[in-house]
């Protein structure tokens, strides 16, 4: 008979053998403690949730193609002698007729009921806020519109200055003498025909409150604009102030809103986004010079991009207080009916960017009146690119790919051989050595972050651009369009706009909060008419792994991907900490790929890393995102209206830093309440 061991008791009896035999003595327990019970729960749980996910991404699928096909027969009948009824039929999809639902339940109305606070007084009348309108050739009725909606704003403490661009008519002239009368807040400025500019000017000079509001002639501002405007003023007494904004026909019918992100630097270089309703502060407005007539067409956009070479406090309000008219020769109708526009903006970026000292060239958009610009002076060999892979048919498309692009040959190359099971691919190899790329191998159990880690501390580029070997680069520029947002200094990580081979969206952008914690906005979707940026380089929260550049310095600085995320979440940790560092996030679409996504693993995330996510980061996933708009749902991940509204979802108006300044971060107009990003 062997001997075993046995760990005794101080009386001499037997409890626990040593090498794992048990032999005689009491029957161990049967039962599991509550926290591992817990924990097989949850597995099970994941496992059923995961098995939902995929048959939601198949149905997401399956519901875009049927989608695409259900208009394209859609836009046939309406061209057909059914149209009157077609249009019956599919009116209740129409996206206009979805926003004026919406606005039913969420129009802007008492803006302390967000703050939980109310006015301390009758004699709190905040500050006085100047409302400019220039006037040029208005059509009568909109203009008295335009002057009624001033009239009847709910914050009385405003001032009207009514500036005539030259001689309007006697009709205007009668109407405005008759207004001033009656109105004792407004005033009436004839000046020589000189342009917007001039005019603004005319008002500017002539406002008697510390801010000043603009309002184009056929327009008007939703009731409670100016109180919302007032409230934040109140209380953060910033330099800038925007709003959203909707589009409403001749009769005043709305048709689709402009939500907003929060201050968004990077997507001012790229448009206009601010558009209306613009608050300034009177001082600053004057310090820069006011409006140029120079840049007629563009005189807001370039007098923004002035106020905010240096750093200045930037406020966003969510809530659509602005209602701007389309009508035929409107910019609002067609952004292309005035084409002088186009050429005033892209001067007026230019400027910008020279005065900046960054050294791009600003080029047209496919949409009017917005720009891209690309960096002059990129070598490609600054870009380490770093290809984790176990695939070499995926491999040799991506290369070839690169290669294939002017900007792309002379970029630095290394493939990470991924030995699971010890033994080298030679497959891969050839490959890799046929593009003239360096190997990295790692063995052991798949490990996205040591994987990347590995790779990037044996390049040597001033910039590191991390792919997955399942994307395929499309078009020229596309290398260029990625890293020309390095030119600004406050950036750390630039991702790219990636889209599946039928056209739909893979990613544009990370979203937080959506769905189980993060997830990418308009994903199977082609776009949206209620979220009108993605096109457009700007900034974002965070950016997929699967196509990520950064800086050398901060990848080094933050110590890499963190390997206790082996496989999901990595990227959005990384961008996340870029953040709390001071560098901003931005998604570049000038430079566009396709992404197979998940043709390499199975598309899941793990239960262990969900919690290790929500545990660092949870607070700032529980926060409207700061570069998405609280009036879209974060449910799931397709752009659609939020049934919540901003003021019951305890929505605080965001106030950042803009451009220029690397210590920016969020805060809220609520002084108690500001989100903080949790230590790595």
């Amino acid at each position: 008979m062997s001997r075993l061991d046995f760990d005794r008791t101080s009386d001499g009896k037997t409890s626990r053998p040593i090498g794992g035999y048990r032999i005689g003595g009491p029957a161990p327990p049967s039962g599991l403690g509550e926290s591992d019970v817990l924990l097989r729960e949850l597995e099970s749980l994941d496992r059923r949730v995961a098995q939902l996910e995929a048959v939601y991404d198949r149905l997401g699928k399956a519901t875009t193609w049927f989608t695409r096909r259900y208009r394209r027969l859609g836009r046939m009948l309406l061209r057909s002698p059914f149209a009157g009824a077609v249009e019956r039929w599919m009116g209740s999809l129409a996206p206009q007729d979805q926003y004026r639902s919406w606005l039913a339940l969420h129009r802007a109305t008492d803006p302390y009921s967000s703050l939980g606070a109310r006015l301390k007084g009758s004699d709190d009348l905040g500050p006085l806020i100047t409302v400019i309108v220039p006037v040029f050739q208005p059509n009568l009725s909109w203009l008295e519109s335009a002057i009624d909606s001033i009239r009847a704003q709910s914050y009385p403490h405003w001032e009207l200055l009514v500036v005539l661009d030259g001689s309007p008519g006697d009709a205007v002239l009668s109407y405005c003498r008759s207004l001033i009368q009656d109105e004792p807040r407004a005033q009436m400025l004839l000046g020589e025909r000189g342009g917007i500019s001039s005019a603004c000017n005319l008002g500017l000079n002539a406002a008697s409150g510390p801010y000043v509001a603009f309002l184009d002639q056929d327009d008007t501002f939703e009731r409670s604009a100016l109180d919302h405007i007032a409230a934040v003023l109140r209380y953060e007494d910033p330099d800038l102030l925007y709003t959203d904004e909707d589009y409403v026909d001749r009769e005043g019918r709305a048709q689709l809103p402009v939500f907003k992100p929060g201050w968004s630097p990077a997507l001012l270089l790229s448009c206009m986004y601010l558009s209306h309703l613009l608050v300034v502060r009177t001082e600053r407005a004057r310090e820069v010079g006011g409006f140029r007539s120079l840049r007629d067409g563009a005189q807001d956009y370039d007098l923004v991009l002035r106020l905010t070479d240096t750093p200045r406090k930037v406020a966003h309000v969510p809530f659509v207080l602005y209602h701007r008219r389309q009508h035929p020769g409107s910019t609002a109708l067609n952004a292309s009916a005035k084409p002088y526009t186009q050429d005033a903006g892209r001067e007026a970026l230019a400027e910008a960017l020279a005065r900046r000292k960054i050294g791009a060239e600003v080029y047209d958009r496919p949409s009017a009146n917005t720009y891209g610009w690309a960096d002059k002076n990129l070598r490609a060999d600054a870009v380490s690119i770093v290809i984790p892979t176990r695939n070499p048919a995926l491999l040799q498309r991506l290369l070839s790919s690169i290669v294939a692009t002017r900007d792309g040959r002379g970029a630095r190359i290394r493939v990470v051989l991924h030995r699971s099971k010890g033994n080298t691919n030679e497959a891969i190899v050839t490959v890799a050595r046929r593009f003239g790329a360096e190997i990295t191998q790692f063995a052991g159990p798949f490990n996205f972050s040591s994987m990347n880690n590995l790779a990037a501390s044996q390049t040597t580029g001033p910039l590191i651009l991390f792919l997955n070997d399942d994307v395929v680069a499309q078009a020229e520029g596309w290398l260029n369009g990625l890293c020309a947002p390095f030119l600004r200094p406050e950036v750390g990580v630039v991702g790219a706009d990636l889209r599946y081979f039928d056209g739909t969206i893979q990613h544009s952008g990370i979203v937080l909060g959506i769905g189980d914690g993060v997830g990418h906005a308009g994903r199977f979707q082609l776009g949206s008419p209620f979220w009108p940026w993605l096109g457009l380089t700007r900034n974002v929260s965070a950016v997929t792994g699967a196509c990520l550049a950064i800086r050398r310095t901060l990848f080094e600085q933050l110590g890499g991907f963190d390997t206790r995320l082996p496989d999901n979440y990595n990227d959005v940790d990384l961008c996340l900490r870029a953040q709390q560092a001071g560098f901003e996030i931005v998604l570049s679409s000038a430079s566009l790929l396709h992404h197979e996504e998940g043709r390499t693993r199975k598309m899941k995330t793990r239960l262990t890393e969900r919690i290790a996510l929500w545990t660092r980061w949870g607070k700032a996933l529980r926060e409207p995102d700061h570069f998405y708009s609280p009036n879209l749902s974060r449910r799931l991940e397709r752009i659609e209206l939020s049934a919540v509204s901003p003021v019951t979802d305890g929505m605080r108006w965001p106030v950042s830093e803009p451009a220029g300044s690397v210590e920016k971060r969020v805060k809220h107009v609520d002084p108690t309440v500001r989100p903080e990003l949790p230590n790595r």
